[in-house]
């Protein structure tokens, strides 16, 4: 025997299941479509990426960063006169340690290579 109490409380726990069962059929359905999205997106950055490496690697090419340099900027040759000793003092304590001057040691490669290449 059924009654009508029964009747009503399997009516409506049919309705809450079916509703839930509806909401979870487009929740899945929505995020399906952001997977696709974004496995789209994924395919699309790799394509991109070498194409971004390519680019890279002709805008960081040495000659042609050469070229940008000696085209912008006024460089000129570092003279040995420009340079000074090493003091070790300036970074350690200890001021035992004797150092060649650099510049020294600068004209006399410089005079070694005029003499033998230039």
């Amino acid at each position: 025997m059924v009654t009508k109490k029964s009747t009503v409380f399997f009516i409506f726990l049919i309705g809450v299941v079916g509703s839930w069962m509806f909401y979870l059929k487009y929740s899945v359905v929505s995020l399906e479509d952001r997977i696709a999205v974004a496995s789209r997106g994924i395919i699309n950055e790799k394509k991109n990426r070498h194409i971004l490496r390519a680019e890279w690697k002709s805008l960081t090419s040495p000659e042609r960063i050469q070229k940008l340099a000696l085209k912008y900027l006024n460089l000129k040759q570092v003279e040995p006169t420009q340079l000074r000793e090493f003091d070790p003092a300036i970074f350690h304590s200890d001021k035992t340690k004797k150092t060649k001057k650099l510049s020294k040691l600068v004209n006399d490669i410089m005079s070694q290579k005029s003499a033998s290449e230039w």
